[in-house]
């Protein structure tokens, strides 16, 4: 048995019954609790309801559940042996909370639960979307003594084609900013209100809203206020009203409310009794599919999870930012796209590098590909492949290493965003389409994903299954699976489902720590540029040092110093080719491990002091501390390297005490590292064994963990 508890206003009350129709249709037994969240027993033991339960305006009855079920599924018995036995072995409740707008297709495969949240996601009730059309369909009596209404609903119907509703939410919204606020922005609603204009000649927009003083403050500061007409009629607890209303519209403007979406939803189905009352434009209205506009994300979140909170869109929807540009849909903004490919005596691997960029699903692009004096057949490729597409462009140069190769890419480079490429890497199909698209629908400056390793002579990688386009049946997913964005989409979609949004601050702290010991993050920034895309106005002016490996480290720091925000999809989005003979990371590791490296890691601290970032200059220093730990162990390792080792352990010695104290001054190394730090310091020997002790003991506790998995 599954029990849904019954929660929020009307249109949470519909989302939770399409979930209902979904299980129904699954062959699920499925009844609701109506009675926690919406009635509560006063002094006098009478029942008393808190809010309204408003699916009956649809004709809607829901099965509710027994008593006894409801203790059962919450572990809730009174009874003393109950009471005792939770003491012991603690509560054993059926309760399982979703994600808010987040589809998790897990609840669909439950057989016995509680389910609590909105489930709030048209993906719920994917393949049983016409029940729900027909659930929701309103008496024609609705409006039956409401005048004011029914002259409202004529004023719809005469414009028939050309009405679109506008919902203006105020109220708990404006006691809820952090959560709500900053997103339908008047920017938003003027974006949406031209959009809607340039594409339906005599548009009219009718305004809902619980806040009539505001939204008639609002309609009269448009520029022409005359095509608005305010149409709410209702408060809350008839709030049916309006959606009836907002559903006979052909066009809508969503707030990012359930009450509103829910009516641009219904507006399919809705129709009036007889043709004449649509009037002149009727044909057109239904043989033309409506427009619904949404705001590019739903929520503000704390966490940055903002991308991650998007299952609620329809793929249908245009979604506009709150700056007012246009992020996804017809009129969606195409910014060109400059991939810089540096190349160098790399024959065996360009073509596959520039057919990864030919295959990308973004197609509004400019290929920089720029042969560094190559000595092999190098420049031939390149210029083959320029004849083949005429967006690729090649520079052929004196061979002056990666960073000349591409400072001399960027100083020609023409495109709204900026993307590197190493010749012998390649990148999945929608790498750049993901963070293209992550950087419009939130307005970062730059995007990162996560890479995976490949070897010379490994098989060819497959794309990343997020790559694919082709979801599940949400009934056949299994726990957890994730979905590309675009659900039913044939062509390669990128998944933005888990991207996550961070400050300025959060992006400085993320980075600084990237690639130490233990710190084997979902979301992490690399020292590496082709792992991110760049917005032109944040790589402006910004060139790599020339002759220098580790060249990204000083360009990363200055442009994370540009931007805001940094959007980060943890998917494995680029292909980096590990352990290739002739490659510069391959070569002379101690020197450039102790040279180049060093002094940028240098640069970094200096250029965040000078930025006025102190945190970050603190923790980027004690993190440089536990950095040589690692190249020590790096360096112990071999012969060859054994002499970098030395240096490091003499030069950490007499630093000991500034190194120490650094560590504890910096936030981000906790007292784990405090205590590594502590006992490399009195034995680099002793700390390779106790770390190789416990490396191997954890290696026999993911064995026996797998072994374990295995016979289960």
């Amino acid at each position: 048995m599954i029990i849904i508890r019954m929660s929020g206003g009307l249109g949470n009350q519909m989302f939770q019954y399409a979930l209902y129709l979904k299980l129904v249709s699954l062959g699920r037994e499925v009844c609701f609790d109506d009675t926690t969240e919406y009635t509560t027993v006063t002094d006098d033991g009478r029942v008393r309801e808190r809010r309204p339960k408003m699916l009956g305006v649809f004709g809607i009855d829901v099965p509710r559940a027994r008593q006894e079920d409801l203790i059962r599924m919450t572990d809730s018995d009174m009874r003393l042996a109950s009471r005792i036995r939770r003491k012991i072995t603690g509560r054993r409740s059926k309760l399982l909370h979703d994600h808010d707008f987040h589809f998790d297709p897990a609840f669909l495969r439950v057989e016995d639960g509680y389910f609590a949240g909105c489930f709030q996601s048209p993906l719920y009730f994917a393949g049983v979307e016409e029940k729900v059309r027909r659930a929701f369909t309103f008496p024609e009596n609705i409006l039956e003594g409401q005048e004011h209404a029914q002259d409202v609903r004529g004023k719809i119907l005469e414009a028939s084609g050309v009405s679109a509703s506008i919902h203006l939410r105020f109220g708990d919204y404006l006691d809820n900013q952090k959560l709500y606020g900053g997103i339908c922005t008047d920017a938003y609603y003027d974006a949406a209100v031209r959009y809607l204009t340039e594409r339906c000649k005599g548009i009219r927009f009718f305004v809902f809203s619980n806040d009539e003083t505001r939204a008639r403050e609002w309609i009269g500061r448009r520029e022409n206020p005359g095509v608005f007409t305010y149409a709410s009629v209702s408060d809350e607890d008839h709030g049916y009203i309006d959606l009836y209303l907002m559903s006979l519209c052909r066009h809508h403007i969503i707030a990012n409310s359930s009450f509103s979406w829910w009516g641009a939803y219904v507006a399919r189905q809705a129709a009036a009794p007889d043709d004449s009352q649509y009037g002149a434009h009727h044909a057109s209205a239904v043989d033309t599919k409506g427009i619904t506009i949404a705001p590019s994300l739903w929520v503000n979140t704390e966490d940055g999870s903002g991308l991650y909170k998007s299952d609620i869109y329809t793929d249908d929807m245009v979604r506009i930012r709150p700056d007012g540009v246009i992020a996804k849909g017809e009129g969606a903004v195409q910014p060109l796209v400059s991939v810089i490919v540096a190349a160098y005596n790399v024959e065996r691997y360009l073509s596959a590098a520039l057919e990864s960029v030919l295959a990308q699903t973004y197609r509004n692009l400019e290929i920089l590909t720029v042969d560094d004096g190559s000595t092999d057949k190098t420049p031939d490729i390149c210029d083959a492949y320029a004849r083949k597409d005429s967006r690729i462009r090649v520079i052929h140069k004196e061979n002056g290493g990666l960073s000349d190769a591409r400072n001399a890419a960027l100083q020609i480079a023409s495109g709204d965003y900026i993307a590197y490429l190493d010749g012998d890497d390649r990148m999945q199909p929608c790498m750049i389409e993901a963070m293209v698209r992550a950087c419009l629908l939130t307005d970062a400056p730059v995007a990162a994903v996560k890479y995976r390793a490949v070897r010379e002579g490994a098989a060819k990688t497959p794309p990343d299954t997020a790559c694919t386009g082709q979801p599940a049946e949400p009934d056949q997913a299994a726990p957890g699976a994730r979905r590309p964005e675009n659900p039913g989409s044939a062509a390669a979609v990128p998944d933005l489902r888990e991207a996550k949004i961070l400050t300025q601050d959060e992006a400085l702290d993320n980075w600084i720590r990237n690639g130490l010991h233990g710190n084997e993050r979902k979301y992490i920034l690399y020292n590496s540029v082709w792992s991110k895309l760049f917005r032109k106005d944040v790589a402006e002016c910004v060139l790599f040092p020339k002759g220098e490996n580790s060249e990204d480290i000083p360009y990363t720091t200055r442009t994370l110093l540009k931007a805001d925000k940094v959007v980060l999809i943890p998917q494995p989005y680029y292909l980096y080719l590990q352990g290739r003979s002739g490659s510069i990371m391959n070569e002379k590791t101690g020197e450039r491990r102790l040279g180049d490296e060093l002094r940028h890691w240098q640069e970094q601290i200096l250029l965040l002091t000078e930025a006025g970032k102190q945190k970050a200059a603190a923790g980027a220093k004690a993190c440089l501390h536990l950095r040589y730990m690692q190249y020590d162990l790096e360096f112990r390792g071999s012969m060859e390297t054994a002499l970098y080792s030395g240096k490091i352990e003499q030069w950490m010695r007499r630093n000991r005490k500034e190194i120490l104290a650094d560590a504890r001054r910096a936030d981000c190394v906790g007292k784990r590292e405090r205590l590594r730090l502590q006992l490399f310091l009195f034995s680099p020997s002793l700390y390779e064994k106790v770390l190789n002790f416990y490396g191997k003991a954890a290696a026999k506790r993911r064995g026996r963990t797998e072994a374990q998995n295995g016979r289960i």
